[in-house]
């Protein structure tokens, strides 16, 4: 992935509703968002792609139960 600019950062933080300070903030957050970029590019899991996706809630049935549903 190649390094976003200090404009596409800019455009990022507009999308969240934040604003860098000045021009020596945005450079640093710039820095810091490719860095990250970067160190999440690096991670590999040879076997993720092998192994099925667990939900992260709970299906209504499975609280039904446990007592959950009135």
């Amino acid at each position: 992935m190649p390094d976003l600019t200090a404009d596409e950062t800019r455009s990022l933080l507009r999308a969240l509703d934040l604003a860098p300070l000045d021009a020596v903030d945005l450079d640093e957050i710039t820095h810091r968002v490719n860095a990250i970029n970067e160190a999440a590019a690096a991670l590999e899991d040879p076997e993720a792609d092998a192994i099925d996706p667990i939900p992260v809630f709970w299906l209504t049935a499975e609280g039904e139960e446990h007592g959950d549903a009135g």
